[in-house]
């Protein structure tokens, strides 16, 4: 019998020969989805606990927020320094000890201040007023009634009339203001004036003045402040003037 034999192959095609791909019969795998990141929840969650840390040492006085007890400096004037001889330290700077240095006050040579003259007029007041009973030279006058009378006499001691004499202020809570001429009142010389006030002998210091004034209304001189008395011995003054210049 005749075998035949099987057709020789070469060794190297048997080995290369490359097996076919099976398909497989399994559903494939949808590609997942990179999960999302946390970036922005760390963010926030991180926001959140440094809002309530602030807001912790904002209310207690935590950190910066904490209040330090107000230091107050007293600072020294130059009168302190003067007298204390304490050298005061710069300012902002609070020191325990005060730094004594030898100091000196200054000598102070008092000087002169001078006072308020008024200016010279040509007529001034002779003397005090004097005081005695309005019954001496107007008796039919009684004790409620104040007089202020008297006279005037120029640089040669002549009685000058026609000058206007002014009483004016107040007595009791009463306005005084009254005018007289020299010369109208006789009974007490060439130029005597006088003034009455009824139911006004009181007590008063200086609410009451008179004043000299010339012909044209000028005045001549100073107002002079009268004090009167209730006291019906004393209820006519005498007041006099007398020029000067």
């Amino acid at each position: 019998m005749r075998r035949d034999h099987p057709p020789n192959y070469p060794r190297d095609y048997a080995r290369k020969s490359t097996p076919k791909p099976v398909p497989s019969m399994a559903t494939p795998r949808r590609p997942q989805e990179p999960r999302k990141s946390n970036t922005l929840a760390v963010i926030f969650a991180i926001g959140i606990l440094g809002g309530a840390i602030w807001l912790i040492m904002l209310i207690f006085g935590l950190g910066p927020y904490a209040i330090e007890p107000v230091k107050t400096t007293r600072t020294l004037t130059p009168t302190d320094i003067l007298i204390s001889g304490v050298t005061p330290a710069p300012a902002g700077l609070i020191t325990s000890t005060p730094t004594l240095t030898p100091t000196f006050a200054p000598e102070i040579t008092p000087t002169a201040t001078p006072s308020p003259t008024l200016a010279l007029l040509p007529y001034i007041l002779i003397g005090e007023p004097e005081y005695m009973s309005s019954a001496l030279i107007r008796p039919s006058l009684g004790c409620d009634w104040l007089v202020i009378a008297g006279q005037v006499w120029n640089l040669q001691d002549a009685p000058v009339k026609g000058l206007s004499l002014h009483l004016f202020g107040e007595l009791d809570g009463y306005a005084i203001d009254r005018l007289s001429l020299t010369g109208s009142a006789p009974d007490y010389g060439q130029s005597g004036y006088e003034f009455q006030l009824e139911n006004l002998t009181v007590d008063s210091q200086d609410t009451l003045f008179i004043q000299l004034f010339d012909a044209n209304g000028n005045a001549i001189s100073h107002p002079y402040g009268l004090e009167t008395f209730n006291d019906c011995q004393k209820n006519l003054i005498l007041v006099n003037f007398k020029q000067v210049r």
